[in-house]
């Protein structure tokens, strides 16, 4: 936005303007708002801004832009109309949706920070309007997407925070359509905490925030987000050897989505497949596979929910490289170049995993040089990245290895996996 505006073109300003929400505003809408045609949005958005210095202030107040840092004057002679940002009341919800989303925009255009609204509501005990609600969705979203590529501890603080201000949200709304919503979005926030500490080894936090976003859950009559906390939580149980339970509550996981949310879906079947797998139980490990890429076919990742953005076919592929790894199956290593191969820079998370999967693999059929060569590729970066399930693996990789009395390659590759795992955890 700053880069538009430095520049002087307003068309880019609306293109920022248009991109600055999740998901973007299509230009047809942004043409409703301009009260202009969506070819003229384009057209401006692409080429020469129109040069009506009166339109482009008429623009400028609908998306609420701070006058101080426009670069254009209108003469001081007669009056600016501005385009309507009051909804008539006979239009309904529709209408106060765009209302709100123009306050949205006032928040996000032009640098003003839009979280900052969120805390001033909660710190003046005001009940929350329709605005900051989907404010604190966004801000939701958002620590998902940054627990992609960022280390646990990182975000945990911010994200408990966030919780907390959900909470005293919750506590001042009276209409049971806002607390709903705000339960939601507050068990969305719990959820992906519990999931943070997990990640952190602190598996008692894990559980009791797991526990209360699924009471939050059941208040918001909420199954998917059901389905997501006990998935997160069958992680925690298969980390504790405990995968023939994490298969029990996977099963109870896919009955809250059961012909819906098709990304949570093929997720939980993903997941079902590698720890049947993982338990031996090969027949189920790959009808699940066979669910998770079929329910996959019809997934929205950026469009379901607040966690599914996460879910990409290299997350389904690494479940896949999982699962068939833990199998023996021959296609393992093939599955695996090709996954990896179309990773891209920031998927770094995922890499570790899949190096780590294939690491245990070779370990498993007992190619100990394989299995040396991939974990000093993995141990590194899993270490780095701070990515649990990645160690997970190399950790039962160290299990896995046979056992001896001589300084053989079996016994270097434990104790120097070993290590790193143990460095990694003091640090």
């Amino acid at each position: 936005m700053r880069a538009a505006i430095e520049a002087q073109h307003f068309g880019r300003v609306i293109r920022a303007y248009r991109f600055a929400f999740t998901p973007p505003i299509n230009q047809s809408d942004m043409a409703d708002r301009l009260g202009v045609g969506q070819s003229q949005i384009s057209r401006i958005e692409r080429g020469k801004p129109p040069g009506d210095l009166r339109k482009l202030q008429r623009w400028a107040v609908t998306l609420r832009a701070p006058e101080s840092l426009l670069w254009f004057r209108v003469p001081p002679e007669g009056p600016v109309t501005t385009a309507p940002i009051t909804p008539h009341h006979d239009q309904g919800d529709d209408d106060v949706h765009r209302r709100d989303a123009l306050k949205l925009a006032g928040a996000t255009v032009l640098g003003a920070t839009p979280w900052q609204r969120i805390t001033e509501t909660a710190e003046r005990g005001h009940r929350p309007d329709q605005l900051v609600l989907r404010l604190a969705q966004d801000r939701t979203t958002e620590f998902f997407h940054e627990e992609e590529t960022a280390p646990s501890r990182t975000i945990l603080t911010s994200l408990v925070e966030h919780g907390r201000t959900l909470h005293r949200f919750i506590e001042a709304s009276p209409d049971e359509r806002s607390r709903r919503y705000l339960l939601s979005t507050a068990g969305e926030t719990e959820a992906l905490a519990g999931w943070c500490a997990f990640d952190l080894s602190r598996p008692r936090e894990a559980v009791a925030r797991y526990r209360r976003a699924l009471t939050m859950a059941t208040q918001a009559g909420d199954g998917p987000l059901t389905a997501c906390t006990l998935n997160y939580w069958s992680y925690l149980l298969a980390s504790q050897d405990r995968s023939d339970e994490a298969v029990k509550v996977l099963a109870e996981a896919s009955t809250y989505v059961r012909g819906s949310a098709a990304t949570t879906q093929a997720w939980i079947s993903g997941r079902q497949a590698e720890e049947a797998a993982s338990i031996g139980d090969h027949d189920t490990a790959e009808r699940a596979l066979e669910r998770a890429f079929t329910a996959y076919d019809y997934a929205r990742p950026h469009s379901e929910r607040s966690w599914t953005s996460f879910f990409s076919t290299s997350r389904l592929g690494s479940l896949a490289v999982s699962s068939y790894g833990r199998m023996g199956h021959r296609k393992t290593d093939a599955l695996a170049g090709s996954l990896l191969s179309s990773l891209g820079p920031t998927e770094n998370k995922v890499r570790a995993l899949v190096i780590s999967d294939l690491a245990l693999s070779a370990a498993i059929r007992a190619d100990l040089d394989r299995a040396d060569e991939l974990a000093a590729e993995a141990l590194p970066l899993a270490t780095r990245t701070e990515a649990s399930l990645a160690q997970d693996r190399l950790w039962e990789l160290t299990e896995t290895l046979p056992r001896g009395d001589g300084p053989g390659t079996a016994e270097a590759l434990r104790q120097h996996v070993t290590s790193g795992l143990l460095t990694a955890a003091q640090a």
